[in-house]
């Protein structure tokens, strides 16, 4: 067989240390062989030296629309509280869809550079930044499909039965290319009603959730079990997913491992933004900082053995599942750091 791409030299993910090389032949944009020394020609022929080769990483969580805007926000020494979402509203007047354009771009590229080819990217709408910032990133999907396939999902970062006109831009970036839809209840007066309105849309739209969740220094409110109910109710188990959760990392192992139970029984996954929630978790006091940081690995190990694996999801950057269709493979030297770059970066948000 002739190849359009031969891959030569290389080590797949599951191969032992003194199994030997292997070779990977692309055919039409798909891996179509993959055994040692490989026969038939390549229009293109790259030697590994074996090097690992994996599937794509998979950029879970990303705001392309707020991306390199630091240089524009108030810059302040002020600890608790962070005003984040404050500071970026503040200048959101400044976006124009020229200007998000060249933001993400340069966000996108910097992840392709470090092999991510699947990402979903949050965007907010609100009568503030309109459409402007999902037109922006919208614009991207065509042109970067050469290398990642990005999907939206759009969100009400300012809250949503607070903040008047928002609903209907949801609704409109939901008809005009967005494929998940979002939420942010903790800027929300009622965040029980955004959640409940944010599974309306999508069970109107057929599409998938995920939320920004349960940040905060006690789990006294968490409405990560509303979440679960509400997927439980709808039948949407394996389309939920939940970010941030820094909640869950106050409470007693005994109580944390009844909610990992829970999600997994449901089918709700979750993203920890370890970086984010380092950096903005724990401003509440001045000494004794926690970390503000869940337990991926308990949750996954206490979750149900039938639902761990599905429902689960690790830090930011994961591994697409299956390498046979995927026709961007990723070649890193097979090396102890060569763990470390495996996490798309982001230039600043």
């Amino acid at each position: 067989m002739d190849f359009d791409l031969v891959l030569r030299d290389v080590r797949l993910a599951e191969s032992k240390p003194d199994q030997p090389t292997t070779d990977i032949g692309v055919k039409d944009g798909r891996i179509a062989a993959i055994a040692p020394r490989l026969g038939g020609g390549a229009r293109e022929e790259v030697k590994g030296g074996g090097r690992l080769v994996c599937s794509g990483f998979v950029e879970t969580h990303i705001h392309l629309d707020k991306a390199c805007i630091l240089g524009r926000c108030e810059h302040t020494t002020k600890r608790n509280p962070h005003l984040a979402m404050e500071r970026v509203s503040a200048v959101k007047h400044t976006f124009t869809v020229e200007d998000v354009i060249e933001r993400a771009s340069g966000t996108i590229e910097k992840c392709i550079g470090h092999g991510a080819t699947r990402m979903r990217t949050h965007v907010e709408v609100d009568p503030k930044i309109g459409m402007r910032g999902f037109a922006g990133v919208k614009a991207l999907i065509d042109r970067y499909k050469w290398a990642i396939d990005l999907e939206i999902c759009v969100m009400p970062q300012e809250g949503l039965t607070n903040n008047p006109g928002t609903d209907e831009l949801m609704v409109a970036a939901l008809k005009n290319g967005a494929t998940v839809v979002g939420a942010a209840p903790n800027y929300d007066s009622d965040r029980a009603a955004q959640i409940r309105r944010v599974f309306e849309m999508a069970r109107e739209f057929d599409i998938d959730i995920d939320m920004h969740l349960d940040s905060g220094a006690s789990a006294e409110e968490l409405d990560t079990l509303l979440v679960c109910d509400l997927t439980e109710k709808y039948k949407w188990g394996g389309r939920v997913a939940v970010g941030h959760v820094g909640k869950l990392s106050t409470m007693p192992w005994k109580d944390l491992d009844t909610v990992a139970k829970r999600m997994a029984d449901t089918g709700v996954a979750a993203t920890v933004l370890t970086a984010t929630d380092l950096y903005l978790g724990g401003r509440h006091t001045d000494h004794n900082v926690p970390r503000n940081v869940v337990d991926l690995n308990r949750l996954t190990e206490r979750a149900s053995p039938a639902q761990s694996a599905p429902t689960i999801s690790s830090t930011r950057s994961r591994r697409s599942a299956t390498a046979s269709s995927c026709a961007r493979p990723t070649c890193m030297r097979s090396s102890p750091s060569a763990a470390t770059t495996t996490r798309s970066r982001r230039s600043g948000t």
